[in-house]
């Protein structure tokens, strides 16, 4: 359930982020999104090599007794942690290869102009769903920042 609320909060930052007509809204600006998604998967690397040492650390003062339990909750806890370093780097991949798209002109594929939905009008349909997909990428990247550094908390708590 709280995948589908992330999903459909991420979804609707996006639709309004692509209705705006602006070249300065920052979720849409693909060329400085990839250089924060990259700073931030430096520092997910960083913090890994900090994780990692604070499970050793727990396994060591760790009973013998909860040994297997504690194995299964960390082993759980680094799976969650991989896939979230690796939704950044897969994010950054996929913002490079859409903000090349972005500036390319496809011949024979014509790009709707002022599309009117009576309450909305689209001036680009192309630049409109190139900016919701960006905006939905890097939505759910900081999502998933937030997730890595809820975990570094939670091993905080169970080190100290």
């Amino acid at each position: 359930m709280k995948k589908y609320i992330i999903i459909i909060l991420c979804s609707i930052i996006s639709i309004i982020s692509s209705l705006t007509y602006s070249e300065n809204v920052f979720l849409t600006d693909s060329k400085n999104l990839i250089g924060i998604l990259l700073t931030l998967l430096g520092l997910c690397f960083t913090s890994f090599s900090f994780i990692s040492t604070s499970i050793n650390d727990i396994l060591k003062k760790s009973n013998k007794g909860n040994d297997k339990k504690l194995r299964v909750k960390l082993n759980k806890l680094l799976d969650s942690i991989q896939k979230d370093i690796l939704l950044i780097l897969y994010a950054t991949i996929i913002l490079i290869v859409f903000n090349t798209i972005y500036y390319l002109d496809f011949p024979l594929l014509k790009n709707p102009i002022n599309v009117d939905f009576g309450l909305l009008e689209i001036s680009s349909l192309k630049i409109f769903i190139l900016n919701f997909i960006i905006s939905f990428i890097f939505c759910l990247s900081i999502y998933s920042l937030y997730d890595l550094v809820k975990a570094s908390f939670i091993l905080l708590r169970k080190c100290y």
